[in-house]
């Protein structure tokens, strides 16, 4: 009775005007969605350099220094703890997502994600925030790597969305296990999100009070319903993207790669490539398969030495 009531609420005190921005929500392919499978290493020892790029806007270096600073108070072993390989520097992208003052660097960095995978050269040329997207995405790899658990969360959004039947967020997507914080973020479209990769942060966050979920790019939802304003949305236990390396030459595929685990990511990689790396994959299973037979053929007795003995 209480979750009708509250879904009443929401549902009569939505008010669109006229001019309210209307989006269509499916898969967002232009969304940089990586999540460095086999290139995490190669990435890490790319990342301080790429940093320090972005170190050289000083709204980005002065927000930086200040969520470090706030980790470094908040890192664990008093009230919880982080699974292992658990970098400060994870820590610090956390705690920057979720800071506002004095100047709030997750919507920038959530406009740039959304548009950033066009094409490898778009992400190359004009995102500028290669390491924190790569921190920030190992943080919740590390964080959520499994389904497990799952969230019951909520989003609100002052954009009315048109929602497809399969879809993902197109940005770290911000939610909350509570109604009324979500709430507080718009009407225009409120989002009941069962969530398996979002990640419980209100331990990192420096906004403990909207007990945050964060979603991330690469996540699967599927529509279970949409009443007006009101979107339900389940996880499919997927996690799709369309880049994979794109910074060490990874190309933009056709078709997002999914997977449930990381147990059949390589195999799933491999399914999801694009069709002319099928055929040389083909190709080159033809040629093994013909060099195994030539040298079973090499390795058998001649006839003659096995006749017997006149």
């Amino acid at each position: 009775m209480k979750l009708l009531f509250l879904t009443w609420f929401f549902f009569l005190q939505v008010m669109v005007p006229a001019k309210v921005r209307c989006v269509v929500m499916d898969m967002m392919p232009n969304a940089f969605d990586d999540q460095y499978i086999g290139c995490e290493a190669a990435m890490e020892n790319e990342a301080p350099k790429l940093l320090e790029k972005e170190q050289s806007y000083e709204d980005f270096r002065m927000m930086w220094d200040q969520a470090a600073k706030a980790w470094a108070r908040k890192k664990p072993g008093k009230t919880y703890s982080l699974p292992t390989g658990f970098k400060d520097e994870y820590g610090t992208a956390v705690v920057l997502y979720t800071m506002e003052i004095p100047h709030a660097i997750h919507p920038e960095l959530n406009k740039n994600v959304s548009v950033a995978g066009q094409s490898r050269n778009y992400y190359m040329r004009n995102f500028h925030f290669k390491a924190f997207h790569f921190y920030l995405t190992r943080a919740l790899q590390l964080l959520k790597p499994n389904c497990t658990n799952k969230y019951y969360t909520y989003r609100g959004s002052k954009t009315v969305y048109n929602v497809s039947d399969h879809v993902r967020f197109g940005q770290f997507g911000s939610s909350s296990l509570d109604y009324y914080v979500a709430g507080d973020f718009g009407k225009a479209t409120f989002f009941n999100i069962t969530t398996c990769s979002g990640t419980d942060i209100t331990g990192l966050s420096n906004l403990k009070e909207e007990f945050e979920i964060l979603i991330p790019v690469y996540e699967k939802f599927e529509k279970v319903q949409q009443m007006a304003n009101l979107v339900t949305l389940k996880s499919t236990g997927k996690r799709c993207s369309y880049f994979n390396c794109a910074y060490f030459g990874g190309p933009k595929l056709v078709a997002p790669f999914c997977y449930f685990d990381s147990t059949s990511v390589n195999a799933t990689i491999i399914s999801s490539a694009p069709a002319g790396s099928l055929k040389w994959l083909w190709v080159l299973l033809v040629i093994i398969v013909f060099i195994v037979i030539y040298c079973m053929m090499e390795k058998q007795p001649s006839t003659q030495s096995r006749q017997a003995p006149v």
